[in-house]
């Protein structure tokens, strides 16, 4: 899942652009993002920070972390997700 300050039309036409390959929520309003500490002050504006935050099984945050670059590192996610199956 992927949670984005988009507003729901500018965040369905992001889902349309990736083909629907996750689902894409909506929080303009920063209620999600906000109590996982993943934002940041741009000028004015309070926007998202790119990263991640992996929930267990149990609605347990395991890992938070704020990396612009989350793209490129998914195989340090897919580890993290694997550690946790140990």
């Amino acid at each position: 899942m992927a949670i984005s300050v988009d507003s729901p039309q500018e965040s369905r036409k992001l889902d349309q652009l990736l083909g629907g390959a996750f689902t894409l929520v909506s929080d303009p309003k920063l209620r999600v993002i906000r109590p996982f500490l993943m934002e940041h002050q741009m000028g004015s504006e309070t926007v998202a920070n790119m990263g991640y935050v992996i929930i267990d099984g149990q609605g347990l945050v395991r890992k938070i972390t704020v990396d612009p670059l989350f793209g490129r590192h998914a195989d340090i996610i897919i580890q993290a997700l694997k550690g946790l199956q140990s």
